[in-house]
């Protein structure tokens, strides 16, 4: 043609904005005409098996998927009875992992949770001490009534085993 690499790309791409401009064409038109001759550009330069090899390429590769909605969806050629036994033995193993759950949280806080209230208890304490700042004698009873709480809940968690 005599033109510079640059200048024909340059010219097509105004050929293509000119096109979109005009509304000519639809876009997914103009999209693969522009693909089509950047592709027989590419093919004039370099050398390209001719297209029943790729497709033959592109089927083996693709042999192996299906697109059947049988194959998209495991359970679609169980029979009913089989569905409802599978869907019976997942909703039986949920609600045991669910209920094992559930107990493992009710022991947690039965040994735990007497321990948390002690905790907090103890932080509310030293709080209203450090705010109030008592004398000696409260401060002194203050903690030997709150040891002696701590040892009874500890005592009755004790025995509650």
């Amino acid at each position: 043609m005599g033109f510079r690499p640059q200048r024909a790309v340059a010219l097509e791409t105004l050929d293509l904005c000119a096109e979109f401009r005009e509304s000519v064409a639809l876009p997914g038109r103009v999209i693969r005409d522009a693909v089509c001759r950047y592709f027989e550009r590419f093919t004039e330069r370099f050398s390209v098996p001719p297209p029943a090899i790729l497709a033959a390429i592109a089927v083996a590769i693709c042999t192996g998927r299906s697109y059947s909605p049988r194959n998209a969806n495991p359970m679609a050629d169980l029979s009913d009875e089989e569905f409802k036994r599978r869907y019976e033995l997942g909703r039986r193993r949920y609600l045991a992992e669910r209920a094992e759950r559930h107990a493992r949280r009710q022991a947690w806080i039965r040994e735990n949770g007497p321990w948390l209230l002690l905790a907090v208890i103890a932080v509310l304490l030293v709080v209203v001490l450090s705010l109030t700042q008592p004398h000696r004698f409260i401060v002194i009873m203050s903690l030997a009534l709150y040891s002696g709480l701590a040892w009874v809940v500890c005592w009755a968690v004790r025995a509650s085993y």
